[in-house]
C-alpha cells in the first residue's frame, strides 16, 4: 500500500510560521537547530523549514505548478466551528465552514502566513 510519508513546507519566517501551525492552529512542534520544525498530522509528518533561497516579496500561489493546497482531517462540525471562530478571531482571512457543493463535506478554508492554502476537511 502506498502512503503518504512526510510534506515538506518552505516558509519566509520560521518564527512566525511556529506561532502560526503551533500556538494557533495547535500542533504539537518539534523544533529543529536548522530554524525550521516538524510535527505529525495524523501519520504523515509536516516538516517546515526557512526557504534557502529567498525571492523578496514571494508568496505562495496554487496558481504555479506545485502545490494546491494541504487539507488536514477535522474530526467532527463542532470541530469545524470552534476552529473558524478561533482563525476569524485571530484575525485570519476565512470564510468560516462551507460546503463542498459536489460532494456535501464541510471544510474551512484559509491560508498561513506566507499564503500557502490550508484546509481543514471533514470526511
Amino acid at each position: 500500500m502506498t502512503s503518504v510519508n512526510h510534506i515538506i513546507l518552505t516558509v519566509s519566517d520560521p518564527v512566525r510560521a511556529q506561532a502560526f501551525y503551533g500556538d494557533l492552529l495547535g500542533f504539537e512542534l518539534s523544533i529543529e537547530e536548522n530554524g525550521g520544525f516538524n510535527f505529525m498530522a495524523g501519520d504523515v509528518w509536516v516538516f517546515v523549514y526557512p526557504s534557502q533561497k529567498p525571492q523578496a516579496g514571494d508568496r505562495f500561489s496554487e496558481f504555479r505548478i506545485g502545490l494546491d493546497h494541504l487539507a488536514f482531517t477535522s474530526e467532527s462540525r463542532t470541530e469545524l466551528d470552534k476552529l473558524a471562530k478561533k482563525l476569524m478571531d485571530a484575525g485570519v482571512e476565512t470564510k468560516g465552514v462551507e460546503v463542498f457543493e459536489p460532494t456535501g463535506n464541510y471544510y474551512v478554508a484559509f491560508r498561513d502566513p506566507d499564503n500557502i492554502q490550508l484546509e481543514y476537511w471533514l470526511p
